[in-house]
């Protein structure tokens, strides 16, 4: 099971108060259901391919308006051969579709967003947990990257969707495909407070522990590359300063070198994969007095100055 599957069954469990369950049905009809309109009688169907998702909705009209539905389920041959599940409602289909404010008292499909719905915060969430169960989807948070994102068809609806999410601190996206408007996270943080917000809490827990896996083993490499990098980057440096060094005696002796700078060719020749720090840490066993990091950097420096100048003549 996909981690979006795992966090649709958890969101079908899910008990709520009857205002909520609405915002949560409304959700799910506005931007998922087909309605149908026949001589004035109006149905709607609604197919999904998670069994969780079609046992939810069957419970939502069952809950609110004591409605059973009409439930297929045939293979898709010529695609994944997953199971899709068509629902239908036909009975007291005018009286809840007017309810949920997607029709109006005409009979007329009401095109607006009904802001009407949401009668309390839990409403929002609750409305925000029935477009995720039908139209939204969530990466494995152990892939290699973070995305949440919901289809809307419906784009006049987009702007209130937008600002329900910017109320709990995201930021989210829009674009627009083939398939539809597609509003998405992709930083982590929000991913997790997207799950926490529609009740998800155990897939919460579940992507934090990923999350978390996943940046301290990513931390690691990236620290670790570092380390092996610091180690080339010092060991390449000290080899230069040895090659250096013998250039100069092979040209002009030692008698060149001020003391302080036959102090620090002594700590480098005795420690040729030492750095600069891990050299002056020695410097008191080795010449019996102690010099800095600092201080070899520039016996170091000038021993390079040295080197450009007799290549330089030469």
């Amino acid at each position: 099971m996909s981690f979006s599957s795992e966090v649709k069954k958890e969101l079908g469990m899910i008990q709520a108060d009857l205002c909520c369950q609405k915002a949560e049905l409304y959700g799910i009809i506005r931007y998922k259901a087909q309605l149908v309109i026949q001589r004035n009688h109006f149905g709607i169907q609604i197919s999904t391919t998670l069994n969780v998702v079609a046992r939810r909705i069957i419970s939502l009209f069952r809950n609110i308006y004591n409605i059973k539905s009409e439930l297929l389920a045939y293979k898709r041959m010529n695609l994944d051969y997953k199971v899709k599940y068509v629902l239908s409602f036909n009975e007291g289909e005018k009286e809840f579709l007017k309810d949920l404010g997607i029709l109006n008292s005409d009979n007329t499909i009401r095109e607006d967003f009904n802001r009407n719905i949401i009668k309390c915060d839990e409403c929002k969430k609750s409305l925000m947990r029935g477009l995720f169960m039908c139209q939204g989807s969530v990466n494995d948070p152990k892939s290699k990257g973070y995305h949440l994102e919901m289809i809307i068809d419906n784009e006049e609806d987009i702007p209130y969707l937008i600002k329900y999410l910017e109320e709990y601190s995201m930021t989210p996206k829009v674009v627009k495909r083939s398939k539809g408007n597609v509003i998405y996270l992709k930083k982590a943080e929000q991913i997790g407070d997207f799950l926490g917000l529609i009740g998800a809490v155990s897939s919460l827990f579940k992507f934090e522990d990923a999350r978390i896996e996943k940046d301290y083993s990513n931390n690691y490499n990236r620290v670790l590359n570092c380390d092996i990098s610091n180690d080339q980057r010092v060991l390449m440096t000290a080899q230069r300063q040895l090659d250096e060094i013998r250039y100069i005696v092979s040209i002009k002796g030692d008698k060149e070198f001020t003391p302080r700078l036959l102090d620090a060719i002594k700590l480098r020749t005795q420690y040729p994969d030492y750095s600069l720090s891990e050299l002056s840490e020695v410097a008191y066993d080795v010449i019996g007095k102690r010099i800095t990091k600092s201080g070899l950097g520039h016996c170091f420096s000038d021993i390079h100055d040295m080197y450009i100048n007799l290549k330089g003549k030469k």
